[in-house]
């Protein structure tokens, strides 16, 4: 809010138009080398005060505008502090140990390795992931590779057994449709819910995540 000022105490530092208290009026004047002005030929005189020229009033757009331009500064400066201070972004964090991973081009298997030093096994090629980026994406892969070679346990098991499993529940439906006790056939319903479950059980699903990825998921 603009207040006026006495003159013995402060002039304006520019030739900018200002208020002037000038007896009993105000004027619009400016200060040019230690004499008022109301135009560049017309002086005035006896001025005790001056008052700044309040801005034009700032309207809803402006000051939305002013909020969300300084919430993006308030944003991205704990984004930099955060990156700052942790020195880790997922793709240009260097690991103090690299993670090592072994791939067989010919079959597809991944292993995750020993220490660098270690060579790597017959028909495997060595991958060492120095930042975490790099270990991330081997990580992921191996997670897809392993999800396809239990999903080939579980289709050969469920070939193996399905003949089996499937007759014995043929069976067991024969007996509750023939049965003649209730306590019978809730017994054998109970026996097939049991099997349906074990049968589910038996299919490994399994993720593996490195120790910062399993972090930054909440496992």
């Amino acid at each position: 809010m603009s207040r006026w000022i006495k003159v013995g105490k402060r002039l304006p530092d520019t030739d900018r138009h200002v208020f002037a208290l000038s007896g009993h009026g105000t004027f619009l004047a400016y200060v040019q080398e230690g004499d008022w002005y109301i135009s560049k030929n017309i002086k005035l005189g006896d001025v005790t005060r001056w008052m700044e020229v309040p801005g034009e009033p700032k309207d809803l757009a402006y000051w939305w505008n002013r909020l969300k331009e300084w919430w993006g500064k308030r944003v991205q400066n704990v984004e930099d502090a955060s990156e700052f201070l942790t020195g880790w972004t997922s793709r240009n964090a260097q690991l103090s140990k690299k993670i090592i991973y072994f791939e067989n081009q010919r079959t597809g298997e991944i292993r995750m390795g020993l220490p660098e030093q270690f060579p790597a096994s017959r028909g495997f090629q060595k991958v060492v992931c120095g930042s975490a980026h790099e270990a991330e994406v081997w990580s992921e892969r191996l997670r897809r590779y392993n999800m396809v070679k239990e999903a080939k346990v579980d289709e050969e098991r469920g070939r193996i057994e399905g003949e089996m499993a499937a007759e014995h529940r043929s069976k067991i439906n024969h007996l509750i449709a023939n049965s003649r006790s209730k306590y019978g056939k809730e017994f054998l319903r109970a026996h097939l819910e049991r099997m349906e479950r074990a049968e589910s059980q038996r299919k490994t699903t399994r993720e593996e995540y490195l120790h910062s990825e399993a972090y930054e998921k909440g496992h």
